[in-house]
């Protein structure tokens, strides 16, 4: 089939009209005057606190203003209306409880009103005066320590203040309020420093990035409760702990190898932060760009023997491949950044968000590194509340920087007993049980996300009758050790998958195992000195090939975004028949939850073919506006017999912020239009509101029904995420909805709508029908009119 170049879609553009949200959401019946009364004493009680607290504090180089106050709510209350009685939103923790800041330590004006809210009504009114926000809130308070107590603090037994031992020595991240001004960031951490010295501990570091401020502490329960107590701390938690997978053990020996032909200089150059790399492997000659630690003296050595593992499928993609094919050609360079010590342990004095944020940053500013993997999920922490501080910060550098960062989904480390307890049945179902959802940093929004695949069952030649060792999976089945999804807001995550090992379960043992060659993929040996080559299973050895794949399209596609890297990468996956035959229910989407948007085809994503056309476009959006792209629909498309396919992919990398209820600043989708005249989706899309939205999941309603494509999955399951990927399947004639279909894509402000002229995004969109047309040409015509 001859390969073509992908078409550039025609856009035009119109006018998002929508009403702004009210500042109030309704508010339940209530006596103003006992309500309001009640609230004034809870203000009153908290601005005694806060100045007994204040009174304490003489020697303290800098008066601290501000007030921190917990506010309960019956509804919704817009930023604009808390900004009216002088308080800046910190954190949104739920649909019904927001963390705000005042920096008048008198709460003046919040006192007054509700004063008024609580008096007569005035002869002018119906209710009584600012009923619209008092009426909404159910108390105002201060958080209690419990409040801050972090997730991984919680699931190791700490979920409340008294169940900490005040003897035991803990290493913490404090995360501390964002105040925008430098003399009181620098006032918090002092607290927390004299604080944690008061019990005989110590602050380490601090950390401070976008919408981030936090300090690495190590002190004794006794001071981790009087940590909890402090006004200025949002959350405390134990740190990430990097999730390894088993070491390797089978090992494979070669007597001989072809010679190597290594990338050349200009090579796209791969970053890979991990445990360093063994830069003199033989089979890495003429790879590598360079090599550092971070901290320094961590130098770069893969002393924990997993970075090398995973920067050889980086650079290789496939080593197997290329050795049944007797050729060793690693296709790009690779600059390792080690973060982690010979025990898999970050440096103790740092916080991860700083050290991984300096690591990707050396990588991209001195090794020009576009693409970046990180193999190190953390197994203390598992995606589901709010989204990490590291997440935050990827996504932040993901926006910033214009990189493609791979994320390794994370293992299930063992699963043994309650396979020897129910049987192997319970494959694959557990997988997505809430215990097994995705490690963090996986709720990262612009990353890939990348799960596992099973590339065999796993079992040796002989072994297919022996009933003591039972294979649980086939080629394509999820990995047994991968997590799912789904990701934060429920999102689709992971994004990908790749094919990172199996297991088998071994009856005289009673575990399940993977330490033989058939359980993994070929990669490098660390200890090279031993052998060269070894056999190694998990997520950590799927994502690198997934970075693999990146590149290629980086290499295909030099000038682009990494949006359009992604939206690329999106287009090209599909979920294989095995898997979706194994884990989905009749018109399920479980598919989704264990393998995302499924395995990224380069071949597809790189070019264009006869009888499959991609049209796409790198372009920017102002924010509440949408843009209507023509889709051409070639009569051939229309109405030769056959299932046709029409597929579109959009990412882009919105600004976030985890103290936000809404993680995401903007939002985007996109609606396929048909049966439609340009003239008639433009009208429709200028009267566009965002309840219409809400109320008919995720579509605008047209008169008639099917204008709007049905796509899989639905835009209700795509929307939570910034890349999104749907699939439109006909299979009868559908000469009848015309000639040009219409692509609209929305930019739809939330919490950064004031902060942002625009949002940047990729967009693509594939034809493709299963009897073999020739659709190129007819599309090129078309759009070159």
């Amino acid at each position: 089939m001859v390969r073509r170049p992908h078409l550039t879609l025609r856009r035009l553009e119109g006018q998002l009209e929508r009403r702004k949200k009210p500042g109030f959401g309704s508010a339940p019946p209530r006596n103003h005057v006992l309500h309001g009364g009640q609230l004034g004493l809870q203000l009153a009680q908290i601005v005694q606190r806060n100045a007994a607290r204040d009174a304490e504090r003489v020697d303290e180089p800098v008066s601290d203003p501000t007030v921190i106050l917990k506010i309960t709510t019956a509804g919704y209350i817009g930023e604009d209306a808390l900004a009216g009685v002088g308080l800046q939103i910190l954190e949104q923790r739920s649909d019904d409880v927001t963390v705000a800041l005042s920096v008048d330590p008198n709460l003046t004006v919040l006192q007054e009103r509700s004063q008024q809210y609580a008096g007569p009504i005035p002869v002018t009114q119906t209710g009584a005066r600012h009923a619209g926000l008092f009426g909404v809130i159910d108390s105002f308070d201060e958080l209690s320590a419990n409040d801050k107590i972090g997730s991984a603090l919680a699931r190791h037994g700490f979920a409340t203040t008294e169940m900490i031992p005040d003897g035991d020595v803990v290493l913490i991240d404090v995360e501390l309020w964002d105040v925008n001004e430098d003399l009181l960031r620098e006032l918090y951490v002092n607290r927390v420093a004299r604080k944690a010295e008061e019990f005989g501990g110590e602050l380490l570091s601090r950390y401070r990035g976008a919408g981030l401020f936090v300090a690495r502490v190590r002190v004794p329960g006794a001071g981790l409760k009087e940590l909890l107590a402090m006004a200025e701390v949002a959350w405390i938690d134990l740190p990430p702990v990097p999730d390894f997978a088993p070491e390797p053990a089978a090992n494979l020996t070669v007597t001989e190898l072809p010679p190597i032909n290594p990338p050349s200089a200009n090579a796209v150059c791969i970053g890979i932060v991990d445990s360093g790399i063994t830069a003199a492997h033989p089979m890495l000659d003429g790879v590598i760009a360079g090599t550092f630690g971070v901290p320094n003296q961590l130098g770069s050595d893969d002393e924990k023997r997993h970075g090398t593992s995973v920067a050889a499928l980086a650079t290789y993609g496939s080593i197997a491949e290329q050795i049944s094919q007797n050729v060793l050609a690693p296709r790009f360079r690779i600059a390792s950044a080690k973060v982690v010590d010979a025990n898999g342990h970050f440096d103790e004095e740092r916080t991860v968000a700083d050290i991984v944020e300096e690591a990707i940053r050396r990588l991209n500013a001195e090794y020009g590194c576009r693409v970046i993997n990180i193999s190190l999920a953390d197994r203390e922490h598992i995606v589901g509340g709010r989204p990490s501080n590291w997440a935050m910060m990827l996504d932040n550098l993901v926006r910033e920087l214009g990189i493609v960062v791979t994320v390794s989904a994370g293992n299930i480390l063992d699963i043994s007993q309650r396979i020897e307890d129910q049987g192997v049945g319970i494959y694959p179902e557990y997988l997505l049980e809430d215990e097994h959802r995705l490690y963090e940093p996986a709720s990262s929004m612009n990353s890939l996300v990348v799960g596992s695949l099973a590339h065999s069952n796993g079992l040796m030649p002989g072994e297919e009758g022996e009933a003591d060792i039972v294979a649980l999976t086939a080629t394509h089945h999820p990995s047994p050790f991968s997590r799912c999804g789904p990701g934060f807001a429920k999102s689709i995550k992971p994004d990908l998958v790749e094919y990172g090992g199996t297991a088998v379960w071994r009856g005289f043992s009673s575990r399940l195992s993977a330490d033989r060659d058939s359980c993994g993929v070929l990669t490098l040996n660390p200890n090279y000195l031993q052998s060269l080559m070894v056999y190694r299973h998990g997520t950590s050895f799927a994502a690198p090939v997934a970075a693999y794949k990146a590149a290629a399209l980086l290499e295909e596609f030099p000038d682009s975004s990494a949006n359009f890297i992604r939206a690329l990468m999106g287009l090209s996956a599909d979920h294989p028949a095995e898997l979706k035959e194994r884990v989905t229910s009749h018109g399920g989407r479980e598919h989704f939850r264990y393998a995302g948007y499924g395995v990224a085809d380069v071949s597809l994503a790189e070019a264009s073919e006869d009888n499959r056309v991609v049209m796409a476009i790198e372009d920017s959006l102002p924010i509440n506006r949408f843009a209507v792209y023509e889709v051409p629909i070639p009569t051939d498309f229309q109405t030769v017999n056959g299932v046709r396919h029409i597929k579109v992919s959009l990412a882009f990398d919105p600004p976030v912020r985890n103290s936000r209820k809404e993680y995401l600043g903007v939002k985007m989708g996109y609606h396929l239009v048909r049966g439609k005249s340009a003239e008639e989706v433009f009208a429709r899309f200028r009267k566009w509101e965002a309840e219409e939205k809400e109320e008919n999941g995720g579509a605008a309603v047209f008169e008639n029904g099917s204008a709007i494509c049905k796509m899989n999955p639905l835009a209700t399951m795509q929307e939570a995420g910034s890349l999104q990927v749907g699939t439109f399947v006909a299979k009868r004639n559908i000469s009848s909805y015309g000639d040009s279909y219409y692509l609209v894509v929305r930019c739809e402000g939330k919490w950064a709508a004031n902060l942002l002229e625009e949002q940047t995004f990729s967009v693509a969109v594939e034809l493709w029908h299963e009897a073999e047309l020739a659709l190129y040409q007819q599309v090129a015509v078309v759009l070159s009119a």
